[in-house]
């Protein structure tokens, strides 16, 4: 009796340990599709660094790209110093983001943009401090098979 109570304990363990293997998979399984199936933005002030980085067996498509300054200085990338007397350009875009954008981050799964002016082109608003803002997927890399 006491033996097949054990076995009884021992087989509902042994269900229990894989439930919660399989739950444990199943979680990761849902964290890795939400961050490959939904769309990521990344933004970066004049001077710093932008860095995007997709999970293990992904790559970025980028899907937009932005340098220059659209909001005002209080709400994204504030000035070093604010000269009162300069009105801030809200209308300047630089016209080379995308090219450049695709050309350093499309199907890599990491990549680093360093956000100067000189990077992007002819700077479309010297006086103004710009950012440059990226909107991607990391897309499931392609799988070759061999026949």
């Amino acid at each position: 009796m006491l033996q097949d109570l054990y076995k009884s304990f021992l087989k509902e363990m042994l269900t229990l340990i894989i439930f919660s293997m399989m739950l444990s998979h199943h979680m990761w399984l849902s964290v890795y599709l939400h961050s490959i199936l939904k769309n990521h933005t990344a933004h970066a002030c004049d001077g710093d660094l932008l860095v995007i980085k997709c999970p293990a067996r992904t790559s970025v498509a980028v899907l937009s790209a932005f340098y220059g300054r659209r909001v005002p200085y209080k709400h994204l990338c504030p000035a070093a110093s604010i000269n009162d007397t300069v009105e801030e350009d809200t209308d300047c875009t630089s016209s080379t983001a995308l090219e450049k954008v695709l050309s350093e981050c499309q199907d890599e799964r990491t990549c680093h943009l360093p956000v100067l002016a000189q990077v992007f082109g002819p700077d479309p608003c010297p006086l103004t401090t710009k950012y440059l803002l990226v909107s991607y997927k990391c897309r499931p890399e392609n799988i070759h098979r061999k026949w």
